[in-house]
């Protein structure tokens, strides 16, 4: 049987569908179905009307429709109605990788499936996987990597080189279900022999959620020696030096923390635990950044920012959460949240820039020569405007 995996996503949140889709492409093809993906977020200028014009090349008898967002579901569906095929309507969310469960409602789909024309699944749970009997992850095949253009996606690592994703966990419900260190490594050697990629993305999971487990998957790294670099999220409070030396030593070169901001600046300890973990981070020469939660009161995101500078991370990225709206997408964000997320980045910025000053030559000394520095900038725009030197520059451009 053909079957298309149709992933209908923005292009920022482009990484989780396309890899869910290939581990149920692996299953599908194992079970000698002749499958394609479309991922239609690498063309987001293009409709779906002619997007969808490859499939009649394809020819699937069965298509799977996945998206975080319900309305680009509900207009695939109005699309592909009078197309004689069977169509299933798949919501995947940014921040959970339900592999196993999503493999299992697709297979069990494709087993009930009458074979009638028009043939569309609608779930009374807004087309989210119901709870089934999961798939054991470790009994999955490998994701079909080869019916994706991983050079397309806008994955790379610290300098840059292509990078993939690699699962190491998936969220069930409320459970953490995580694969067995032996069957990462072994998809690992086995991708880097084929692709030929030394880059890893370790998404979804935060690394540090099993101690003994994490502790079992870098020694089976460092054993390894697949000469292979990845990044993963972790929690600050499970880090310390030891580890971080293990990771180190097990190819770690990115760590990513996922930040509440009222949670985490609320306390000094907690401050002060996250600048030590960072500074260790840089001393095995892994890069630290962080993803920042900016949640009301937004009165206080001035201060949060300021201290969040004060960190020594390599990159922060901010994001305004609306408590009302917990499925937000990038295209869903009112423009007042990304105003507050441009003006917390601004800040951020000026106030990293006076933290390397204060670094660099104490608090006191530090703290006025950012202060004269800045003044003598300002001056230095404030004279250009007057003297129309700006105006006359941007003309001699133009000409």
């Amino acid at each position: 049987m053909n079957v298309a995996l149709i992933a209908l996503s923005t292009a920022a949140s482009s990484v989780i569908p396309p890899l869910t889709l290939a581990y149920i492409a692996g299953v599908l093809e194992q079970r000698r179905h002749i499958v394609r993906i479309y991922d239609l977020a690498l063309t987001p200028d293009v409709p779906l009307s002619t997007a969808f014009r490859p499939l009649r090349a394809f020819r699937p008898q069965a298509i799977v429709v996945a998206s975080e967002q319900l309305l680009f579901i509900e207009q695939a569906l109005e699309i592909l109605h009078d197309q004689h095929m069977s169509v299933l309507p798949l919501r995947l969310k940014r921040d959970s990788l339900a592999v196993s469960s999503s493999c299992a409602y697709v297979l069990t789909w494709l087993g009930c499936r009458r074979g009638s024309e028009n043939d569309i699944a609608v779930n009374e749970t807004l087309y989210e996987p119901p709870d089934r009997s999961p798939i054991d992850l470790d009994k999955l095949p490998f994701p079909a990597r080869h019916l994706l253009s991983l050079e397309a996606y806008n994955l790379r690592a610290v300098g840059g080189e292509l990078q993939t994703t690699l699962l190491v966990g998936a969220s069930e419900g409320e459970e953490v279900v995580l694969r067995t260190p032996a069957q990462i490594v072994a998809e690992l050697r086995s991708v880097s022999r084929e692709c030929g990629i030394r880059h890893y993305l370790f998404p979804g999971i935060p690394l540090t959620t099993d101690r003994a487990w994490l502790q079992e998957l870098l020694t089976r790294l460092d054993d390894a020696q697949l000469g292979i670099s990845w990044e993963a999220t972790v929690n600050a409070e499970s880090l310390d030096k030891s580890l971080l030396m293990q990771m180190a030593q097990a190819g770690c070169e990115k760590l990513c923390f996922s930040l509440t901001a009222t949670r985490v600046f609320e306390s000094a300890t907690a401050r002060e635990r996250l600048k030590q973990i960072v500074t260790q981070a840089h001393q095995y020469g892994i890069y630290a950044r962080a993803d920042l939660n900016l949640e009301p009161p937004y009165e206080a995101i001035p201060y949060l920012v300021d201290v969040a500078a004060t960190f020594g991370l390599d990159d922060v990225s901010f994001n305004v959460c609306n408590p009302f709206a917990q499925d937000q997408s990038v295209s869903d964000r009112t423009d007042d949240n990304l105003r507050l997320e441009f003006l917390a980045r601004q800040r951020y910025d000026v106030g990293r820039s006076r933290q390397r000053m204060i670094e660099r030559y104490g608090p006191a000394l530090g703290a006025l020569i950012w202060k004269f520095s800045n003044w003598w900038l300002l001056g230095r725009v404030a004279v250009r405007k007057i003297a129309g030197l700006e105006e006359r520059e941007d003309l001699a451009r133009s000409v």
